[in-house]
C-alpha cells in the first residue's frame, strides 16, 4: 500500500521499491482486458438502445475508453510485455438485452467493477509513478463514463421513450 507520508514528502514522486517490469505486465493486462470488455458493452448498449440520445452520449465516451486501452497498453509495452489486445473476443458475445433500462444497469455495474480494479491497482499497489499516473487518467474517465450512465439513467427515468 502506497505510503501515505512518502507520498506527502515526495508529492507526486516515489522512491523505495516498486514491482517489477513482469509484475507490471501481470497485473496491467486484466485491466486491458477488462476494459477492452467494457468497451464492448458500450457498444452493444449503442447498437441497440432505442434512443438516440442515449447511443451519441455513450459514443461520444467510448473514444476515451478506446484510448485509455491505448494508455495501459503502451505500460505493458513499456514493461516489455505483450498487452491484451482481445481479437479473442466477438462483438455478438455482448448482449445487454432488450430493455434499454437494464442494458444501462448492466453497463454501469460492470463500469463501477472496473473502477474498482483500477482503483485497487492504484491504491494498493506500489507500481512505478508513471504506470500509477495512467491509473489515476483512466480511474478519472471512468468516472466521467460512470456519471454519463447515471445522467442517462436519471433521464430515463423522468421522461417517456422516444
Amino acid at each position: 500500500m502506497p505510503n501515505a507520508l512518502k507520498e506527502l514528502l515526495l508529492g507526486r514522486g516515489w522512491a523505495g521499491r516498486t514491482i517489477s517490469r513482469e509484475q507490471t505486465v501481470e497485473r496491467i493486462n486484466p485491466l486491458i482486458e477488462q476494459q477492452i470488455r467494457l468497451n464492448h458493452a458500450y457498444r452493444a448498449v449503442v447498437r441497440s438502445h432505442s434512443r438516440p440520445t442515449v447511443t451519441e452520449a455513450l459514443e461520444d465516451v467510448l473514444k476515451t475508453a478506446r484510448t485509455d486501452v491505448a494508455k495501459l497498453s503502451e505500460v505493458v509495452f513499456s514493461a516489455g510485455g505483450s498487452a491484451y489486445n482481445g481479437t479473442d473476443l466477438e462483438p455478438e458475445d455482448f448482449d445487454l438485452g432488450d430493455d434499454d433500462r437494464t442494458m444501462l444497469d448492466t453497463l454501469r455495474d460492470r463500469e463501477v467493477d472496473f473502477q474498482e480494479a483500477v482503483a485497487y491497482e492504484r491504491n494498493e499497489v506500489e507500481h512505478q509513478m508513471r504506470t500509477r499516473a495512467i491509473l489515476e487518467v483512466v480511474k478519472g474517465n471512468s468516472d466521467e463514463r460512470l456519471d454519463r450512465i447515471d445522467t442517462l439513467l436519471r433521464n430515463q427515468s423522468r421522461s417517456p421513450a422516444a
